[in-house]
């Protein structure tokens, strides 16, 4: 016997073991499975959500893997997930002021109601709370009753927090205070507070649900330091009251020196308690909807090391929030159940 036909059946048996190795691998590689993720503009918080998502399932995730994208806002978002095609295969966002538009048919996003987007639009988790509220320069303006007349300056109209909710909520819990909005954008409202151009503006923090701890976005770092004196400007309890009864139901959230301690003055105020959430269409399909949402409770605690305002949903608790199971897909629930979440 020869050399040769010693090591042939070796060298066999070795290129079969590989062939198998690469079929294997293969196989791996076709059960990746590949979900497209759109939500908000780039740098944003939830921009930063969708990165956070996508790091984590390449980096822990065997077969899930989540491509973030940029996207319109949420508000643009949910009228498209309505709409269904492409939207109904691709991770989203929604909001309560979203689904409040779509429902009253509010201009110009819907060109008329639909009372049914609460089944169409579905929740997976949270992606952050944002408490929306008043900053200004002026003293004398200790309330949003003290806007009449006076130039206010929001984010666009098309972003949810910054310049939606703010100008609806006014229009509704404050008929008869008429200040002039101007729909600048985020940056250019928090630029024109120090310069003199803006009596007011609107703002956001990002805070925990408890109301315990708040994160500033980072226009809102750089008006605090941009050395003018900034005072915290909240809304009445009947604002609160009266855009409930119009079905602009959110929760007051305290703000004051303890959580803002840049804040000039002393008076504590109430802001405007929003989540914002990662969402789907109701035709998603529901064990990608499942594993993505198990897979995030799973691995909650590592969003921080992204971004600190993540820590608002670095818990089981805080990817739930205040949504309820009838708001999530059937696959998100599944999984919050499993984690004892959900009854």
């Amino acid at each position: 016997m020869t050399i040769d036909t010693i090591l042939r059946p070796a060298g066999t048996a070795l290129a079969a073991a590989a062939l198998g190795l690469m079929g294997l691998a293969g196989q791996a590689a076709a059960q990746t499975e590949e979900i497209g993720m759109r939500c908000a503009p780039f740098g944003s918080i939830m921009y930063t959500v969708g990165n956070a998502i996508q790091d984590l399932t390449e980096k822990r995730h065997p077969t899930l893997r989540i491509v973030n994208a940029e996207g319109p806002g949420s508000t643009a978002v949910t009228v498209n997930m309505m709409a269904g095609g492409e939207w109904a295969q691709t991770v989203g966002c929604t909001s309560v002021l979203d689904y409040v538009y779509a429902e009253q048919g509010v201009e110009p996003f819907f060109d008329e109601p639909h009372p049914d987007v609460r089944d169409q639009v579905k929740v997976l988790f949270n992606g952050f709370y944002g408490a929306i509220g008043i900053l200004t320069t002026d003293p004398a303006i200790e309330s949003a009753t003290d806007l009449d007349g006076r130039t206010l300056a929001l984010g666009r109209r098309a972003q949810a927090h910054w310049g939606g909710l703010p100008a609806l909520f006014l229009e509704s819990g404050l008929p008869d205070v008429k200040p002039e909005m101007e729909f600048m954008g985020t940056t250019p409202s928090h630029e024109a507070l120090p310069e003199g151009r803006a009596d007011a503006i609107i703002s956001q923090l990002v805070m925990t649900p408890d109301g315990t701890q708040a994160f500033k976005p980072g226009v809102v770092s750089q008006l605090f330091a941009s050395g003018q004196e900034i005072h915290l400007v909240g809304f009445p309890e009947e604002a609160f009251e009266r855009a409930a009864e119009v079905g602009l139901t959110f929760r007051a959230m305290t703000v004051d020196k303890t959580i803002v301690p840049e804040a000039a003055s002393d008076r504590s105020v109430k802001w405007i308690y929003s989540p914002a959430s990662i969402a789907v269409h109701k035709d998603f399909p529901e064990e990608t909807a499942y594993e993505l949402t198990k897979f995030m409770i799973e691995n909650a605690e590592a969003l921080p090391t992204y971004a600190a305002t993540l820590s608002v949903i670095a818990t089981t608790e805080g990817l739930l929030g205040d949504w309820k199971a009838e708001d999530l897909h059937p696959g998100a629930a599944r999984a919050f159940r499993e984690a004892g979440a959900l009854e």
